[in-house]
């Protein structure tokens, strides 16, 4: 949980996701749908502070007057972080940004995205299976989630612990739903 100046102790939720969406985009509306019930349910949305996924959530839990923090990196050529971010957080490089990711968040809700999203949600599984951080919730939502975990099981990847926290999640409300499901509320 992240405390804030001003405010009381927040749950905080990190959203992963590919900056490629724009608004057009079925998965940008599905991000900005999810940052909105994160700040209604009075959440901290948690990002990597670009475009696409990362965009769109931050300006849904802009659009219900949410806190955002967005996570960018130093070393990126990239342009400006996303002008829905209220807080950015700078790190040398993907290495930190992403710990900082997964250390911030109190459950995960992670969409369609490349090999960086991929990165992302398979260091987290280390350190939660590694006990490097304590057990958080992981939400998958989009088409190909299903598939590449039914793989991973059949192959047996990943630990029953690790499935446990992870469900993959046909829409936003049952993505927050699970995010949310064993985070006390401290409003």
């Amino acid at each position: 949980m992240v405390s804030l100046p001003g405010r009381k102790e927040q749950r905080t939720i990190a959203v992963f996701g590919s900056s490629e969406p724009g608004p057009a985009d079925p998965v940008y509306e599905e991000a900005r749908q999810i940052g909105l019930l994160l700040a209604r349910a009075g959440c901290v949305v948690l990002n990597g502070g670009y475009g696409g996924v990362m965009e769109a959530s931050s300006r849904g839990a802009r659009e219900a007057d949410g806190h955002v923090i967005g996570v960018t990196v130093e070393s990126f050529s990239r342009p400006c972080a996303n002008s829905y971010l209220v807080e950015e957080v700078r790190e040398p490089d993907l290495y930190c940004r992403s710990r900082r990711l997964i250390e911030g968040g109190d459950a995960f809700i992670i969409l369609p995205g490349r090999s960086g999203t991929l990165s992302e949600l398979t260091l987290l599984w280390a350190l939660l299976r590694a006990r490097q951080i304590p057990d958080k919730r992981i939400s998958l939502m989009g088409k190909g989630w299903p598939v590449l975990l039914k793989t991973l099981r059949q192959l047996n990847f990943l630990e029953p612990r690790l499935l446990e926290v992870t469900r993959c999640t046909p829409n936003p409300d049952q993505a927050v739903a699970w995010a949310l499901s064993e985070i006390p509320d401290s409003r």
